[in-house]
């Protein structure tokens, strides 16, 4: 809904409850400077209401990280409108009655509304706008909720598509089939090796269904990877690891992805090795950085494993990645997830 019907809605809804004041208090068949004062007070303090309301969900999403789908979320939502609302919805049924009354005296007023009756009544109307906006929000985020689990889900599948996609494309397996013909006779235990790691990243990648995963696993994941990387191509990448995982989750497959990453676009050799180093810095973000030596002539790339791994993190967790490069590095900040 556009901002101006939004207005437009909230406007009817505040002329809605000055009729309520004026059929309780005047006769609808008089109108006046008095009444139109009022009409426009009212309105007023609806609209500031509501901007009140949007605010507080706005604060609680943003700084709390609050889902507005839970029950337990909502009504502290809505008990805590109904506090902060409080003290301008009375403010303005004092300035309404002890002001704007006696500046613009009605006479044609049916009965004498006290100024415990007007607030009584502006803090029950009040607290009926909150509770009409409360489920409002509540259809809002649970039907927004349902649309990015979906984007997750496409998202998830894309990531497992791209990075199966990659170690399934003939050039792939026959690089790692020649390397396992060359292993077999050399260092049979070795090739044992590399036959199991290998099963294991398929299996990975094939089971995991979960969009989070402990930095733990996902290290794991990762070593059967960079050992099946450097049984190819030997002491031409170094991979350094700096970190403590404790308890901390992030985005599945987000690491192999940056690897895969620094892999694509750079040239190495032995002479000349791709350094990657993923270590942590304090307790927010886990920190990938390889240093730089662009392929010349690289093909065209859409950029889908970073675009893929910032849009589940904005999806998931409202954060993005970090994208630093300079002339001789290229670094990835990914936001730590306390389990």
């Amino acid at each position: 809904m556009s901002k101006g019907k939004v207005y437009g809605l909230r406007i009817a809804i505040g002329l809605l409850v000055f009729m309520f004041f004026k059929i309780t208090s005047y006769k609808l068949s008089e109108w006046g400077t008095s009444t139109f004062v009022s009409m426009a007070s009212t309105v007023l303090t609806v609209l500031v209401v509501f901007e009140i309301i949007g605010y507080t969900g706005k604060y609680l999403i943003k700084h709390y990280k609050c889902s507005l789908t839970s029950y337990r979320t909502l009504t502290k939502f809505y008990i805590g409108n109904c506090i902060v609302t409080a003290p301008f919805v009375i403010g303005a049924a004092a300035f309404h009655t002890e002001i704007l009354i006696p500046a613009f005296p009605c006479t044609t007023c049916t009965v004498e509304i006290s100024l415990a009756t007007t607030i009584a009544q502006s803090l029950v109307l009040s607290w009926l706008i909150i509770s009409a906006k409360s489920f409002m929000i509540y259809v809002e985020y649970t039907k927004r909720s349902e649309h990015e689990k979906d984007i997750l889900q496409k998202e998830l599948a894309l990531s497992k598509y791209e990075s199966l996609k990659d170690q399934i494309e003939p050039h792939f397996l026959f690089n790692s089939f020649s390397v396992l013909t060359a292993v077999i006779e050399e260092d049979p235990k070795l090739a044992v090796d590399f036959v199991s790691r290998l099963s294991k990243i398929y299996r990975y990648l094939m089971e995991n269904t979960s969009q989070l995963v402990l930095l733990s696993t996902e290290l794991e994941y990762l070593e059967h990877y960079v050992f099946v990387l450097k049984t190819r191509h030997g002491q031409s990448i170094i991979v350094n690891y700096d970190l403590d995982a404790g308890t901390n989750q992030i985005p599945i497959l987000s690491l192999q992805m940056l690897v895969e990453n620094a892999l694509k676009h750079n040239y190495f050799s032995k002479e000349n090795p791709l350094t990657i180093n993923i270590y942590t810095e304090g307790s927010d973000f886990l920190v990938v950085s390889n240093n730089l030596n662009k392929r010349p002539n690289l093909e065209k790339t859409t950029h889908l494993g970073l675009e893929n791994i910032n849009k589940r993190y904005e999806l998931l967790l409202n954060k993005s990645i970090v994208i630093q490069e300079s002339a001789d590095s290229f670094t990835v900040k990914l936001p730590l997830v306390p389990q």
